[in-house]
This record gives C-alpha cells, structure tokens and sequence, in this order.
C-alpha cells in the first residue's frame, strides 16, 4: 500500500496478488483456482479535505474470477457436462466512485451533515458471477449472468446532537 498526504489532499494505490488453489486428492484434476480468486487487484483513491467539505475519487481493479464453462454445449443425461473446474475466467472488473461531503455546526454539540456518492461513475457493466442451466424449453444450456450495481447515486442528510 502506498498513501500520500500534501496538505488538502491524500493519495491511496494498493495493489495486491492473490493465488489461491483447491486440493481435492479425490477429484481429477486434484488442483484448480479457488472459485473467489481475483490474482490482481489494484485500488486507488484521491480524497481532498478542505475544512467541511471532503470529497473523494477511487477507482478498483481486478482480474475476473475463475469460473467452469460448460464443454462445448454438452448435455448428457438432462445434466451439462463442464470443463475442467475454473478453468476460465469472467471478464475483469472495472469501476469508479465519486463521493462529496460537507458538515455544519449547528451548535458546539450539534452538526447537520449532507452528502451525495456515485457508485460505478461510468456505469461499467461488471459481471461478477454467472452459472449455467438448461432451458427446459429448447433443451440447450443457457448462461446466466450476475452483476454488480449499475450507475447508482446516493445522497444523505444527518443531524447529530
């Protein structure tokens, strides 16, 4: 981790390495990526804090997980045959926040607080889990995406006496 301050404004850049395996002695292969392994993540952040008013900036970084694709659209026996376990990964992960506060005081013991936050500032579509099924319909594998939040704004208002 690195962090710097000159006077109003602080500066953060993490960077971490993660490699993480499974070991099955029963199962073929008897070794694959843990199923939340993210091997690279780098996160940073800009705060600047100027009497009341603090607001922020940061941005997070990290591989896609490991995840098990099916083998060629395979179905045998109603079941989906898979691929070798997390032998792929999802796409990687991408997103930036913003966040704005200011505080007032109403009285030496009271202040009035109001902010607002964006999550996902360039609403990047992040898939962060996904699984397979067959249609019961067509008898063909369907993917079936998770995401992580989209655009999403905040603002709150507090009053602490």
């Amino acid at each position: 981790m690195w962090k710097k301050t000159l006077k109003l404004i602080t500066k953060t850049l993490t960077y971490a390495y993660s490699d993480n395996d499974y070991t099955f002695d029963d199962f073929s292969p008897s070794t694959f990526p843990n199923n939340f392994e993210n091997k690279h993540q780098v996160n940073t952040g800009v705060i600047y804090d100027y009497k009341q008013l603090k607001l922020a900036l940061g941005a997070r970084w990290f591989t896609g997980k490991p995840t098990t694709l099916p083998l060629n659209n395979t179905i045998a026996d109603n079941q989906i045959v898979y691929a070798e376990p997390n032998s792929s990964n999802l796409d990687a992960y991408f997103q930036v926040n913003f966040s704005a506060g200011y505080t007032i005081e109403v009285t030496p013991k009271s202040k009035l607080q109001m902010g607002a936050s964006v999550q996902n500032i360039f609403n990047t579509k992040n898939t962060i889990n996904q699984f397979f099924r067959i249609n019961p319909n067509t008898s063909t594998i369907e993917k079936v995406n998770t995401f992580a939040l989209d655009f999403t704004p905040n603002a709150f208002v507090r009053y602490t006496f």
